[in-house]
């Protein structure tokens, strides 16, 4: 039996007092499910924006994000949830709306209360309910606001936007979804400019998704995926044209309005409806958790999803189990070389028809991750390998050209066991149903 925690609370009668702010009410516009939320709670979005097909909607107070959704729009509206941290302090939160391009936003006050945990961020007021009233029933102005920010005092503001109206304008926003990261272009002590850097992402599975980025400057990299929908595990990299790994991680998509200061919250609470809501809170709560802790099933395998089916395919199934890669590609696997191209060692392919061409490099994959290091590869446990595909001739991925693929996919789709690279970054990541 599930124990949940309750409430006592002397007061009766409730009421929040916020304040909205908007920039715009025609090019979009922001509306939530309830006028107040208890930190762990879903916050339902509903957002409307003229000639966009996706939304974004943020949560922040003046310390940054606490969260975010991206909304696909359909007749110019869209749903979006906002799972708003368990560890949230109480007081005022700005919610922001806006569109890839549009730069106008909409901006309304949320009041989220905690009563489970105190923060030294607080910034609520507990009324009675004798507390006095002016005749329309509110609160004197000044108990409840205190210093209300205007917009043009928002103070610090991150915007990926202007890069969003930089590029990827001529392709569907649905059809082509822009991913930034960010690159620490420093390594021993040499500095790289953005021309020298090769970022990629791709989605972790049995599938081949896999994107190279274009740099807009030395530091960020920029990303159009397409045909990627829902939850998905993604790996982020980056090398430069040396073969140097470089640290990589992705931005947010939201742009951060960071507000300078937030009205003081006094809020007047009912007993009965905060433990019910905090009730239905924890057990959200606990579904979410289950959630995250069952492992989400990878895309099913497809050898034609680059458009073509592979040269040679290899069912490790059907033939006698190695214990290593390296033994798979040694005894039985055609068209494969292992090389060394400038005192790297690499995997190449070639057609059967044709002779091996070291000019370009293959691309190498295990479960759609690109591989610059063979060696832990060659030494994987080959009774975790399902497939070994290997697609001939030139293929084309952003910049980057490439003389075949070899593309190694694992029984799991999920890189069991595989040793990771320290400067690849791996998360899962919502992109647009």
């Amino acid at each position: 039996m599930k124990r949940y925690i309750s409430f006592i609370f002397k007061c009766f009668n409730s009421c929040i007092f916020t304040t909205l702010m908007v920039t715009s009410a025609f090019a979009v516009d922001v509306k939530t499910d309830h006028t107040w939320y208890l930190a762990g709670e879903a916050m339902k979005v509903k957002v409307t924006a003229d000639d966009a097909a996706i939304a974004y909607a943020e949560l922040c107070d003046t310390h940054g994000l606490a969260a975010g959704v991206v909304i696909r729009l359909q007749g110019n509206e869209g749903v979006g949830v906002l799972e708003l941290p368990s560890n949230l302090h109480s007081g005022y939160y700005l919610l922001s709306a806006y569109t890839r391009n549009d730069v106008h936003h909409s901006h309304q006050l949320v009041a989220v209360v905690n009563p489970l945990r105190r923060s030294i961020d607080d910034d609520i007021e507990w009324k009675e309910a004798n507390s006095p009233l002016d005749p329309q029933g509110r609160l004197p102005e000044q108990e409840f606001i205190i210093n209300n920010p205007q917009l043009d005092e928002l103070g610090e503001i991150y915007s990926p936007l202007a890069l969003w109206r930089g590029v990827g304008d001529e392709a569907p926003e649905l059809d082509s979804h822009l991913l930034f990261a960010r690159v620490k272009n420093h390594h021993e002590g040499h500095t790289f400019k953005g021309s020298d850097i090769c970022p990629s992402l791709s989605i972790v599975g049995k599938q081949i998704h896999y994107f190279e980025g274009e740099m807009v400057d030395d530091s960020t990299a920029v990303f159009r995926t397409f045909d990627v929908h829902g939850r998905q595990p993604l790996v982020l990299s980056a090398t430069t044209s040396t073969g140097v790994s470089l640290p990589i991680e992705l931005l947010s998509p939201f742009s951060i309005y960071r507000p300078k200061q937030l009205p003081h919250l006094v809020f007047r609470y009912n007993r009965s409806e905060v433990e019910a809501r905090s009730l239905d809170m924890q057990r959200h709560q606990l579904m979410l958790n289950a959630e995250k802790q069952a492992e989400t099933e990878p895309l099913p395998y497809d050898e034609k999803v680059i458009g073509t089916r592979p040269d040679l395919s290899y069912n490790l199934d059907e033939y006698r189990q190695f214990l290593t890669i390296r033994e798979v590609l040694l005894e039985y696997v055609l068209c494969v070389k292992n090389t060394t191209v400038d005192g790297v060692p690499r995997l190449i392919v070639r057609k059967e028809q044709d002779v091996f061409n070291s000019s370009l490099p293959t691309l190498v994959l295990i479960d759609g991750m690109p591989v610059s290091d063979i060696e832990p590869l060659l030494n994987y446990d080959a009774r975790r390998m399902h497939y070994i595909n290997i697609y001939g001739g030139q293929f084309t991925f952003g910049k980057g050209v490439y003389n075949g693929i070899l593309s190694f996919v694992t029984r799991s789709g999920r890189l069991t066991n595989y040793p990771t690279e320290p400067l690849m970054q791996y998360l899962l990541y919502d992109f647009p149903e």
